[in-house]
């Protein structure tokens, strides 16, 4: 009899003993499943920032290259230089044009004011004083017009310099010293450093309860260790297919429907130039956002 109640007992102790783990798992399951409901994460993200095509704006060689492929630059900072002889000889040129025009102008003026005294003494005809103004007006115009190339000179002579638009890094280079360049054609690529983002591709399905300023974290593969603070700055207006160049086709009898995904930009808010970015790198990003 004392063997079969320990027994029962046993029993009941075993039967106790799963309901409560399987009491404990279904409570933490739900708190799993609540957790959940607060952030959404996807590791299909990838680091971006502007990126500014360096090009000059007039033409000729490379005289100067004061930076080098992937070097750090500061807004402002020199990048390269073109040979300034032939832009100074045209500021001369365009210098002297316009002396010569202004004496035009002087001598015209003087001839026009005494023509005009004479036409009106009857010394000259009134058409011959209309003439004399004429070609006041005429080198008055050439005069201007003189004006306006010698200011075309002197600025294509400060472009030959050409300064970073923004801080940040070299990339691409491929300009050598003596290279011969045309004007606006792209040279290498100047990534600003002033603003860093991501933009993390979620799955359609769970966008709903992401907005504009709710929290994230993002985790950069080149520093697992290091995660950086995010700020949801937009989302886009349609999903990646969308804007891609052949955007797939729908309307056919064996369509299968495939969950898109919508870009969604994440600015980083904690940059730290001991861990610094490199843009088109690998990402998890996490967003955060309240119950719903």
């Amino acid at each position: 009899m004392n063997r079969l109640s320990r027994a029962v007992q046993a029993l009941l102790q075993q039967r106790a003993l799963l309901v409560f783990i399987l009491a404990l798992a279904g409570y933490g399951g739900y708190v799993y499943w609540r957790h959940l409901q607060n952030y959404v994460s996807t590791d299909d993200a990838y680091v971006g920032a502007h990126v500014v095509p360096v090009a000059a704006q007039v033409a000729g060689p490379v005289a100067h290259l004061y930076v080098r492929d992937n070097s750090p630059v500061r807004q402002g900072e020199r990048l390269f230089e073109i040979d300034t002889h032939p832009f100074k000889i045209a500021v001369a040129a365009a210098k002297a044009r316009v002396a010569e025009r202004q004496a035009a102008l002087v001598n015209a003026e003087y001839i026009s004011e005494r023509t005009a005294k004479m036409a009106a003494r009857r010394f000259l005809s009134p058409q011959a004083s209309q003439n004399a103004q004429t070609t006041v007006q005429t080198d008055r115009a050439a005069l201007q017009a003189a004006k306006a190339a010698l200011a075309q000179a002197r600025l294509d002579l400060r472009h030959c310099l050409v300064r970073a638009a923004t801080t940040g890094y070299i990339s691409s280079m491929n300009v050598r010293v003596g290279t011969f360049i045309q004007e606006g054609t792209p040279l290498f690529a100047l990534i600003s450093s002033q603003k860093y983002w991501v933009t993390a591709n979620f799955k359609e399905t769970e966008v709903e309860h992401i907005r504009p300023g709710e929290k994230a974290r993002i985790h950069v593969d080149m520093y697992p260790n290091h995660p950086f603070r995010g700020r949801v700055e937009s989302i886009s207006g349609g999903s990646g297919t969308a804007f891609s160049l052949l955007p797939p086709e729908n309307a056919t009898g064996n369509w299968v429907k495939v969950t898109q995904r919508v870009p969604v930009r994440i600015v980083i808010v904690d940059r730290d130039p001991k861990w610094p970015l490199r843009i088109g790198t690998s990402a998890v990003a996490t967003v955060y956002f309240p119950r719903h």
